[in-house]
């Protein structure tokens, strides 16, 4: 094979070679966009769950105030944040929340209604 023929197969094989990593990187660019996408669900997923845990926290707060305030005890500052929290337990959590809110209101209850006797 002369200079000119090899260099023409070198080139054909070069050109089919871009062409199959055009391809390729066309379809890792669209298995990157699926899994962007994915991503960006779980993400508004995420704040969204913040949000609404934030907004459940608050009214726990709130809640928790007025039966301490009823039961004649001070409010106490809000508690901080634990950034060690496991969100996969948020669920869990969660519910652990609405049972001690749960029972501080039945032990308000109890006690408002004990003060209330005593006073009768």
């Amino acid at each position: 094979m002369n200079a000119p023929e090899r260099y023409r197969e070198v080139v054909a094989r070069l050109a089919g070679a871009v062409v199959e990593l055009r391809e390729r990187d066309a379809e890792r660019a669209a298995e990157l966009r699926r899994v962007l996408r994915r991503t960006e669900q779980e993400l508004r997923g995420s704040a969204d769950t913040l949000m609404l845990a934030r907004g459940m926290y608050e009214l726990r707060w709130e809640a928790a105030l007025q039966v301490m305030w009823s039961a004649e005890e001070p409010g106490k500052p809000r508690p901080r944040p634990d950034h060690r929290a496991d969100p996969a337990r948020h669920a869990e959590l969660e519910r652990e929340a609405d049972e001690a809110l749960d029972a501080l209101r039945a032990s308000g209850d109890r006690r408002f209604f004990r003060l209330r006797n005593r006073d009768a």
